[in-house]
């Protein structure tokens, strides 16, 4: 079976609403599978893509804008404004509009904005003067606390303010300050809760109701002064007459409002994307005002409106959406008289943070009949890998009696991992889905999987250990480097699924699951021929794997991606970088895709970018073949006239040998214009300490980068191998001074290091 290729895609221009919950896809990755697998015909209905799920808004719009017909199954009220809000995006102005609304409204005596803004004055440390905070920075003291207390100050009981961030328009003070009394006292006028947090429990759940104890662990992620913000807010639009196009506008801004003002903010800020209901250690209290000026850049667009439907009505065949609001199971009992071509989707990730909060907000926004039974989610409050797959295969397996045989179904996984990768993978099987294939960068992140319906999966015979100990082995073979357990997992599930090494039929999905962790973790052993480097009795997942017996080896994949980029950029001058890494992608299909960041090392040792910012790159003229064979011939030149001044005897080619008077090879020298120095130090058993591999300089960020992520290139570094830097050669044998008791410690002096590139996001 051919290997599945990795479709790049694009960065977004700028982040979407609510991005740190959405699976990160890129731009363009569906429609380039669509226009492969689903491509346009003279029947309209043939163009009707299913989204069982509904888990990324941009790339149901995205299938939409290609012409197609498009059923989303959405059962979060979040996630459903949120394909809306995609379909028909309001523009700056009209969204300033909304806001502008909003803030003359009435609070009292008086507007409604300034009143909000008043919640976070503080007072400027220069110039005395007051100063509205943008954020206040909270030590929650106990760190242990978790966001499940239901007293109205909750896990903020033992927090406090230690500093805040400001930018004072009368004397440009900016940045972060240490907290004052006054801030601390302001917090505290908030801290009983008051009318506005019974406000925000009763949009969810009444004092009779079941969910109420749910509804309070829930809410005490947010502190008391941003429920009396944020319920001023909602209470005043519940109160105007307005179209329902502005209203619609205005619940846009205020959803940012509700996610910028939780307490799910990290600081120093990482890169959020809150999983579970826990409150960082040291967390930000946002600004409020400030949130809902800064989403209107988030919802604004100028991009193409898409025709927007509800289930049962149909968009026409020019193509739009058709949003089903519930689940798949229910979606299929109603649609089966229209025709799927594909089933296109983001895979769902367990995600309590955002299900529970998307609870919080529907009915915060649109009150409790708009939750319905998507409230169910705030019972849950932990969610393993087992119970995922149990999910998924229940969905998919109410999915597949609706689709004809053949149907294709892409997946795609924006946050690669191995239980994320087992769940999608084994509940497909199971559910009659036969696995195509699988696409993933060696460095993680995005994964893409290839299904199609099947009428019958035959049982393999296949005896499974065996299978998961040959294809982890035939993966490390021809990858020819150590890998992370993410990828070797990957390829053992791969084989598993395509073996079709079906489970007995009383097993659960969840038994399924466990079974195949426990055959891939017996699998990969000392015994079975496996080595580790830098790894945990506690997981499998931390280190590197290789093999102990390696004949038959690749050369290492890192060195294969070097020359490969260097070629193209040779043939294609002033390519684009996301021209090269589809280019490379083909070369290196399924789970050698090469990684981002090898990409950019690569290139940046190599190219540059031509004119400067443009993104597309060349070759540097000094690397061209022709001037590189000079410097070869020069560098080399050079080596042999400082071995003639030290009074060395010279022997060899590759390498270079300088031998003393006892007949003691002293140096060996490699010299090489590439970073491809796999073939010296593990080829090679030549005392380490007398060997050097002389390069470009060009080349050392790259050698630094793969001895980084190699640890057989890096064990033996520490042997002694040196690397000595062709400036460095120049300066050694134009310097009268250098003797042969000098040489030793001059050669040390321009030593390797990693610096990480600049990542542009593909």
């Amino acid at each position: 079976m051919p290997e599945y290729l990795f479709l790049a895609g694009r960065a977004p221009t700028k982040p979407e609403p609510l991005a740190r919950f959405l699976p990160p896809i890129p731009e363009g990755v569906v429609g380039d599978w669509l226009q492969a697998n689903l491509p346009h015909s003279t029947e309209p209905l043939e163009h009707w893509v299913l989204d069982p799920f509904g888990t990324a808004p941009r790339t149901a719009v995205e299938t939409a804008r290609l012409g197609y017909r498009v059923l989303v199954a959405a059962n979060n009220p979040i996630t459903r404004f949120l394909i809306e809000m995609a379909a028909d995006p309001p523009s700056e102005d009209e969204l300033r509009a909304a806001l502008a609304k909003l803030a003359t409204a009435r609070k009292g005596e008086e507007r409604l904005e300034p009143h909000i803004r008043s919640l976070y004055i503080t007072r400027c440390d220069e110039c005395r003067g007051e100063v509205e905070a943008e954020a206040y920075l909270w030590d929650r003291g106990d760190s242990s606390v978790q966001a499940e207390k239901a007293s109205p100050t909750g896990p903020f009981s033992s927090a406090h303010i230690y500093a805040r961030i400001y930018h004072c328009p009368n004397c440009s003070a900016s940045g972060e300050y240490p907290a004052t009394e006054m801030d601390q006292a302001r917090a505290a006028q908030f801290s009983s809760g008051g009318l506005h947090r019974a406000r925000a429990l009763e949009r969810i759940a009444s004092l009779d109701d079941p969910d109420r104890h749910h509804a309070e662990e829930a809410l005490s992620v947010y502190l008391p002064r941003a429920v009396y913000a944020l319920f001023t807010l909602i209470n005043k639009l519940d109160g105007l007459q307005l179209p329902a196009f502005r209203r619609k506008q205005i619940i846009a801004l205020l959803l940012s409002a509700c996610d910028q003002a939780n307490t799910l903010w990290p600081y120093p800020s990482g890169r959020a994307r809150p999983r579970a209901l826990t409150i960082p250690p040291r967390f930000r209290e946002n600004n409020v005002w400030l949130a809902l000026e800064q989403a209107i850049s988030q919802w604004a667009s100028n991009g193409q409106r898409v025709s927007l439907w509800t289930w049962p009505e149909l968009p026409p065949p020019e193509g739009g959406i058709c949003i089903f609001e519930g689940r798949l199971k229910d979606l299929i009992a109603n649609a089966a008289e229209i025709p799927i071509g594909a089933v296109v989707s983001p895979l769902p990730r367990p995600n309590q943070a955002f299900w529970t909060l998307s609870a919080l907000w529907a009915g915060w926004l649109w009150g409790k009949d708009a939750v319905g039974p998507f409230k169910n989610v705030l019972r849950r409050r932990r969610y393993d890998w087992a119970w995922h797959t149990t999910a998924l295969q229940s969905a998919l397996e109410s999915l597949t009696p609706y689709l004809k045989t053949g149907t294709p179904f892409f997946g795609l996984i924006g946050e690669a991992e191995p239980g994320f990768l087992s769940a999608a993978l084994i509940s497909a099987e199971n559910a009659g889905f036969e696995l195509f294939g699988l696409a993933m960068p060696i460095d993680g992140g995005q994964a893409q999987i290839s299904w199609k319906r099947t009428e019958k999966i035959r049982v393999s015979e296949v005896d499974p250990n065996e299978l998961i100990r040959s294809s982890t082995r035939a993966y490390l073979l021809a990858r020819g480097e150590p890998s992370h357990y993410l990828n070797l997992h990957a390829a053992a599930l791969v084989a598993y699924c395509q073996a079709h090494v079906m489970p007995t039929p009383e097993q659960g999905p969840g038994d399924s699951l466990a079974q195949f962790n426990n055959k891939l973790e017996d699998a990969l052993s000392y015994r079975s021929g496996f080595l580790r480097f830098a790894g945990s009795e506690k997981s499998l997942e931390v280190g590197y794997w290789w093999l102990r017996e390696t004949e038959g080896s690749a050369v290492p994949l890192a060195d294969r991606i070097e020359v490969e980029l260097v070629r193209y950029l040779i043939a294609h001058p002033g390519a684009s970088l996301l021209e090269i890494y589809q280019a490379l992608c083909k070369h290196f299909p399924g789970l050698l895709t090469p990684g981002t960041e090898l990409i950019h090392v690569c290139l940046e040792s190599y190219g540059e970018e031509s004119p400067s910012g443009s993104g597309h790159w060349r070759l540097l003229s000094q690397n061209a073949p022709q001037a590189r064979r000079a410097d070869l011939e020069n560098i080399t030149s050079l080596i042999n006239h400082l071995a003639v001044t030290l009074e060395y005897r010279q022997e060899g080619d590759k390498p270079l040998l300088w031998i003393d008077k006892n007949g003691e090879v002293v140096f060996a020298w490699y010299v090489t214009a590439s970073a491809m120095i796999g073939e010296f130090i593990l080829g090679v058993k030549r005392p380490a300490k007398s060997s050097l591999i002389v390069m470009p300089g060009g080349r050392a960020n790259l050698v630094a980068y793969k001895l980084q992520q190699d640890p057989r290139l890096r064990q033996s570094m520490e042997e002694g191998w040196r690397f000595v830097k062709f400036r460095q050669v120049r300066w050694l044998a134009h310097n009268p001074s250098v003797t042969r008791a000098s040489l030793d410690s001059l050669l040390t002096q321009d030593s390797l290091t990693f610096e990480t590139p600049q990542l542009r996001l593909f």
